[in-house]
């Protein structure tokens, strides 16, 4: 007979300090691996240096306390105490004791950089700038993975689940946008992963690690090859996700415009009777792949209760103040909807500014969404003879409105020539492009760019929409504004809203209710004496200016009248499509406005996590149904069924058992690890196994026995082990590992 001790199911045994400081290693070194892969989404480098030394200081503080703690508790303390201390120390010093202890003026600050941060998100194009709010959500983010890959790599001794904190940096950049994904990274951090599993598995059992791994690593590059791919934003940036979730000034707006259904954004009433195009911001940066804005410092001084005079205009030209209340409903923007030019805003939450060139109204710290305010601006309207006295005069310090990328399509010069040949003035040259794109040649389509690969606002795609001569606004503002620089006009592309669907209420005021159909972007050119002017070249979309009529009629919108300015609203004085109130639920319903409604997607994150969770508790499931099944067996009266379930959950809670043990030897393995009355139950299971085997009337085996047994060892082992036990259970993959070694 074998000595007691070689009885005995083998624990796992107890890795050395220095296993420990080369697993926290290889942890930081996948950490890094794998956020280096979001420099597709993420400009620059900076941000990588400080996500890695918090990642560092976490994983360091960990390993420092393990060294010589001896319950398993004090490293994770240690880590998630480091973590909050230098979160703290870079963002909120001097919100903090010490600049590293939080306090509750922390926790506020903390909160108005997580609402920045998604701001920001929901506002910038990719790749985005990593401006404070994203990089302390970066920061947050990689100290939770570090906590997460340090709790599964030691506390639960399931390093190979270190790979699901990875996961989730790994396919940000697809869940971005699905050509973002690299592969590179991918293999790099799969490697790191690896190297975990070598280090963390007893010398027996790597060669099986390493043919997991490769399995996984194989299954993570095949897998995504065969699903479906995932729907594509436009070529402008930013994200694809809606109103419901923030508007990107960078002309996103194919996405939502292309939407079967509308989606609340805004209601108001003014005091102008005609409505209101609301402007969020203005693009005058032309790099050739995008429009987008220049104005990216927030000036906090420039409180939004007395905004700057519009830029350019004349003491001669007639202007009307306009007052006009506003209640957001989806817009998470950092950009405030407005009239332009406001001269003030009152009832906003938050800190908000205003932009001196666009006299765009934004903020860094609050957002648009759920908003009620009071804007007082001033509607300009310059007389014709007016605009023609600006002659083509070019004020001092609007170069930069003329700069065009150096791949610019060269027919867009030439077509803006030959379109304009003739005209004297830049007012005749504006008259002239506009008259060009509504003058029945072109139509709006939302589709036609998507599908003939010419979508987006950059030089690229205006040969081939100047071509087609079929596109929506983002096509006909881009092209304008580019047109109109290439003759010295200095141009800028607006992004915003058109008026919507006015309805008189019962006062006798009209209320107009403003859709995700009625996105909008349009050029505004400048004159001088007079300021920036709007111009709608888009057909079909939104209405001419009065000082503009058109010199043909376009019978595809027939919606605009040249002989008579726009008419005071009843159905709303733009034809942009949108569903009727009755036949409308979002404008129906009002919990449809909420970010729960249901016309709006589920975020890309929420299925991340939703998957991320059912990848965590799938081995869990297995096992508790394999159980289930054996327990029900049991009660049928199979004693096998019960030994096979109590040599299963030994192996789980790392116990380790080989198969060709004998009922008695198996008992003796677990006694150690059984309290008196989990022992008596094992007995009787033993005594229940030997009848049926031996026995012509074999006693019947309870399924209750089996639960105390199971419960007793669940106790004996602590915490960690059942952890372990139920969401990484080792006998699920049994058959795959060696034989525990015994002497």
């Amino acid at each position: 007979m074998s000595a007691p001790n070689s009885t005995r199911a083998s624990a796992p045994s107890k890795p050395s300090v220095a296993s420990h400081w080369a697993l926290s290693s290889l942890m930081l070194l996948a950490i890094g691996t794998a956020a280096a892969g979001l420099n597709s989404v993420i400009a620059d480098v900076t941000w990588w240096f400080i996500i890695m030394t918090v990642a560092m200081l976490v994983l360091v503080a960990g390993a420092t306390v393990r060294s010589f703690a001896r319950r398993r508790i004090w490293p994770v303390v240690a880590a998630v105490v480091t973590a909050f201390a230098a979160i703290t120390l870079i963002f909120a010093p001097g919100q903090s004791l010490l600049a590293l202890i939080p306090t509750p003026d922390t926790v506020e600050r903390f909160g108005q950089l997580q609402e920045a941060g998604g701001n920001s998100i929901s506002t910038q194009s990719i790749p985005a700038n990593a401006d404070e709010g994203i990089l302390f959500l970066l920061c947050v983010g990689i100290a939770a993975i570090a906590v997460a890959m340090d709790i599964l790599a030691f506390a639960v001794r399931a390093p190979a689940l270190t790979g699901l904190p990875l996961l989730v940096l790994l396919i940000v950049p697809s869940a971005v946008r699905p050509e973002l994904e690299n592969g590179f990274f991918f293999l790099l951090t799969a490697s790191a992963w690896i190297a975990i599993l070598l280090v963390r598995s007893p010398r027996p059992g790597r060669r099986v690690a390493v043919g997991i791994a490769a399995v996984a690593v194989t299954a993570g590059l095949i897998v995504p090859l065969a699903l479906p791919p995932l729907a594509s934003t436009t070529q402008t940036g930013g994200t694809a996700a809606g109103l419901s979730t923030g508007i990107n000034p960078i002309i996103t707006l194919g996405d939502d415009l292309r939407r079967g259904e509308a989606s609340l954004a805004l209601r108001y009433t003014s005091t102008d009777p005609d409505g209101l195009y609301l402007r969020l911001t203005a693009l005058d940066d032309f790099s050739g792949r995008s429009w987008v804005t220049s104005n990216t410092d927030t000036i906090e001084s420039n409180e939004v209760d007395a905004i700057g005079g519009p830029p350019g205009l004349g003491e001669a030209v007639p202007v009307t103040p306009v007052t006009t209340e506003v209640t957001v409903a989806n817009i998470l923007s950092r950009w405030l909807p407005a009239p332009y030019a406001p001269s003030s805003v009152s009832g906003l939450v938050g800190q908000w500014s205003w932009e001196p060139d666009a006299l765009a109204i934004r903020t860094e710290r609050s957002s648009a969404r759920g908003q009620q305010y009071t804007v007082e601006s001033l509607r300009i309207a310059p007389s014709i003879d007016q605009l023609v006295a600006a002659g083509t005069t070019l004020e001092p310090g609007f170069d930069r409105y003329l700069a065009l990328p150096d791949d610019l399509p060269s027919v867009v010069g030439s077509t803006a020539l030959e379109v304009t040949a003739g005209a004297a003035t830049n007012y005749d040259k504006a008259l002239a492009l506009q008259d060009y794109f509504r003058g029945g040649e072109f139509f709006y389509s939302e589709d036609a760019p998507v599908e003939n690969g010419y979508d987006g606002s950059g030089a690229s795609v205006l040969e081939a929409f100047l071509a087609a001569k079929s596109g929506y606004c983002v096509h006909f503002s881009s092209a304008m504004a580019s047109m109109a620089r290439t003759l010295g006009i200095p141009a800028r592309v607006a992004v915003g809203f058109t008026p919507g669907q006015g309805t008189v209420q019962d006062d006798g005021t009209t209320e107009y209710t403003v859709t995700t159909f009625n996105l909008h972007a349009w050029p505004e050119l400048y004159f001088a004496g007079i300021g920036w002017v709007r111009f709608e070249p888009t057909p079909g979309r939104g209405f001419v200016p009065e000082f503009a009529p058109l010199a043909v009629d376009d019978p595809a919108t027939p919606e605009v009248d040249e002989s008579v300015p726009p008419p005071v609203p009843t159905v709303g004085p733009t034809t942009a499509p949108s569903l009727p109130p009755e036949e409308d639920p979002a404008l129906n319903d009002p919990q449809s406005v909420g970010p729960g409604a249901a016309s709006t997607p589920a975020p890309w994150w929420i299925l991340v996590v939703a998957g991320l969770i059912a990848l965590l508790v799938a081995p869990g499931v297995v096992r508790a149904v394999r159980r289930a099944r054996r327990l029900q067996q049991v009660s049928d009266g199979s004693a096998a069924a019960a030994w096979d379930e109590l040599r299963d959950t030994a192996d789980d809670l790392g116990l380790r058992t080989d198969s060709g043990r004998t009922p008695r030897q198996l008992s003796d393995d677990l006694a150690p690890h059984l309290s008196a009355r989990g022992a008596e139950a094992l007995g009787r299971l033993r005594a229940a196994l030997e009848a049926e085997a031996f026995a012509e009337h074999a006693g019947a085996p309870r399924a209750g026995d089996v639960r105390a047994v199971i419960a007793s060892l669940r106790r004996t082992s602590g915490v960690r082990a059942s952890l372990a036990a139920t969401f990484a259970p080792r006998s699920l993959v049994a058959r795959w590992l060696p034989e525990p070694a015994r002497p």
